[in-house]
């Protein structure tokens, strides 16, 4: 049955088509004058005005003997990590991988007990650990005072203290 009626069928949607085109045409066009705003004129900027450095009477940015003066006093006084040194075993470990777990007195001298990876290593002061050049300078009965060197962003070194406190080993 809708084979005898497909050619009729076909017609109506043409015309129905070629209807619906003009009136979509009109929609488009109608809408595109109303969305497209004119353009806004713009300021004029200010216009640029060069400047001539005059080295008559100013300090010459340029002047090698000021730069390296400065260059040595980014260098902290003389402040700077032994890297000729022999580094201990402790000092490949981050410091807060490191655990105090005791202390024990040998000959009048204080050292401490540190666990890492389940082994016990014996420390006292002069020791160096942890991976920013830690130096041990005291030792206490519950905790390790400990003075890293750090590089700050302009090459120079500083000091910092940190201490390890005791950690109790929970059975």
């Amino acid at each position: 049955m809708i084979r005898r009626h497909l050619p009729v069928l076909c017609l109506l949607l043409i015309a129905c088509d070629d209807q619906a085109g003009n009136d979509l045409k009109n929609w488009m066009e109608q809408t595109r004058s109303q969305l497209h705003p004119p353009p806004q004129k713009l300021v004029a900027g200010t216009p640029f005005q060069p400047f001539r450095y005059e080295i008559k009477d100013r300090i010459d940015p340029y002047d090698f003997n000021k730069i390296s003066g400065s260059v040595a006093d980014l260098q902290g006084g003389g402040l700077a990590p032994d890297l000729k040194r022999q580094r201990e075993p402790l000092e490949s470990y981050p410091l807060d991988s490191l655990k105090l777990v005791g202390s024990l007195r040998k000959a009048g001298k204080v050292q401490g007990l540190i666990d890492i990876d389940k082994t016990i290593y014996q420390v006292s002061i002069g020791n160096h650990l942890g991976q920013d050049f830690g130096r041990i300078v005291a030792i206490t009965d519950s905790t390790i005072e400990i003075d890293e060197m750090l590089q700050e962003t302009g090459g120079s070194w500083t000091t910092r203290r940190v201490r390890l406190a005791l950690q109790e080993r929970k059975p």
